[in-house]
């Protein structure tokens, strides 16, 4: 009986009716290279048999995603309205709270406790009109970090903003309170402009 005759096993080395696996490939890499095969095909036909070869793709490996970003931490609030006449040292209160996330930001007293230890902006800002001047304070704790001074002559309005990047630690207390010098009549807020106070992490 003819060797491998109407078989299609390997054994030592031989393939198809005597061809060698090495011969078959050559073979298989001739006709791919002339179009007769795609390489994207997976049955392969060849004239004296036919050869069912599978592939085997390996699984693709991916991160499970970027590191957990920080918490977001943000708030921003104003004042509903004109404040008494200041003349003394005195915490400022913005009592309609626009963002709160993470709930730091107390508007009965105006103090942002900060929820979590970071480096922050803070930002406020101080209308007034003719005839009025005020020192303001950013304060941490019992600690003064920024100050503005307003002071305006004449019958028109003006604001003045101050901001401070600072690092903070969680607990600590951050607010705004009118100096206890340099204070003569009222702060202004209403639908022409502002008096706000905000902050947010920045890591």
């Amino acid at each position: 009986m003819q060797k491998y005759e109407n078989e299609e096993k390997f054994s030592e080395g031989k393939g198809i009716k005597g061809f060698t696996l090495s011969e078959i490939d050559d073979t298989r890499m001739h006709e791919m290279r002339n179009g007769h095969i795609k390489d994207n095909e997976d049955r392969n036909t060849y004239s004296e048999g036919t050869i069912n070869k599978k592939r085997l793709l390996s699984p693709i490996t991916t991160t499970s995603g970027s590191p957990a970003l920080s918490k977001i931490v943000a708030f921003y609030a104003y004042m509903s309205q004109h404040t008494q006449s200041i003349s003394v040292q005195y915490p400022l209160r913005f009592d309609v709270v626009k963002t709160n996330v993470g709930n730091g930001y107390h508007s009965p007293t105006g103090i942002f406790i900060v929820p979590e230890s970071g480096i922050y902006v803070f930002s406020w800002t101080i209308r007034i009109y003719g005839g009025r001047r005020h020192a303001t304070q950013l304060m941490v704790n019992t600690d003064e970090v920024g100050i503005i001074h307003t002071h305006l002559v004449g019958d028109s309005d003006f604001e003045g903003t101050g901001i401070v990047v600072i690092q903070v630690n969680a607990g600590d207390d951050v607010f705004v309170r009118a100096h206890a010098s340099w204070n003569v009549g009222a702060i202004r807020s209403d639908i022409a402009g502002r008096t706000s106070f905000s902050g947010w992490k920045l890591s």
